[in-house]
């Protein structure tokens, strides 16, 4: 049995400087996967441009890759706009079609982790009945954003995401998303992470990564929320991808039977350890 399924779409990622480079979660999760030990599939989709073969090429050193093929892969240009950095969503790629007849070893946990829209709710919910994994976790950035060819990628208030996500997410056993991609609130995380609850009911665990400020952990299975900030904060590197990173991490853990404390825990050492590391 696979320890970890990652499914996701990669990216075509261009930057002001006029370079351009393969990403998106499968590619860092799948890195963050790996450092930690696990052995791990991919499910992605991507074109044949340049950018989007030599990522195909990472995943499959990394583990079993099964590709579906796309005419393009999402592609996002990074823009500034005073002085914070804007997405443009400039290509959208094909849905994900889960390979239901077989190809996937059921894996002990499966990281579902859309870029854009590839991933339906119905494809989610095709994967777990096929595939049964003791565990899934969602990290939900990608079903939250306000997609359109040419315009920057906004978040969706919580009203405009579709009822069948919301019943796919409560079907979740873990979700993990980032206060920076929630319309609500930006200034209370509190406040976010009670209208998530509201939305997701009682079933899955809750994690909201705060940036370099921690994280908030909602177990339904404890009576009350756990507020929590590293004691290390690297600062001046870049971030992207440290959500995928914690995502992966805790993925791992929970397959290994620790506890949903204990693995946000060993999560957030390695988002410590994989920041720290873009210091050389």
């Amino acid at each position: 049995m696979s320890e970890l399924l990652i499914v996701g779409g990669l990216t075509i990622d261009r930057f002001t400087d006029g370079q351009s480079a393969p990403g998106g979660s499968v590619l860092h999760a799948g890195l963050a996967a790996v450092q930690e030990g696990a052995a791990v599939t991919f499910l992605t989709v991507a074109g044949d441009e340049p950018e989007a073969v030599e990522g195909l090429a990472r995943l499959a050193t990394l583990g079993t890759l099964i590709h579906q093929p796309s005419a393009t892969t999402t592609t996002y240009r990074h823009d500034e706009s005073k002085g914070r950095r804007v997405l443009m969503y400039d290509a959208a790629t094909a849905h994900i079609e889960p390979p239901i007849a077989g190809g996937i070893e059921p894996p002990q946990v499966a990281l579902l982790a859309p870029i854009a829209d590839e991933l339906p709710a119905a494809a989610v919910d095709m994967l777990r009945a096929a595939l049964r994994p003791a565990c899934t976790v969602l990290l939900i950035q990608g079903w939250l954003r306000r997609l359109e060819l040419g315009s920057p990628v906004r978040p969706l208030p919580l009203d405009v995401v579709a009822p069948e996500l919301w019943a796919t997410f409560s079907r979740a056993d873990a979700i993990v998303v980032s206060t920076e991609d929630l319309a609500e609130a930006p200034e209370d995380p509190f406040a976010q992470a009670a209208a998530l609850r509201a939305r997701l009911g009682p079933v899955p665990v809750l994690v909201l990564t705060l940036g370099t400020e921690g994280y908030l952990l909602d177990d339904p299975a404890a009576d009350r929320l756990v507020a929590t900030m590293p004691r290390v904060v690297v600062e001046g590197v870049p971030t992207v991808g440290a959500g995928d990173t914690f995502g992966a991490a805790l993925a791992v853990h929970l397959s290994r039977g620790n506890n949903v404390t204990a693995a946000a825990r060993a999560a957030t050492e390695r988002v410590i350890h994989v920041l720290d590391a873009r210091r050389s």
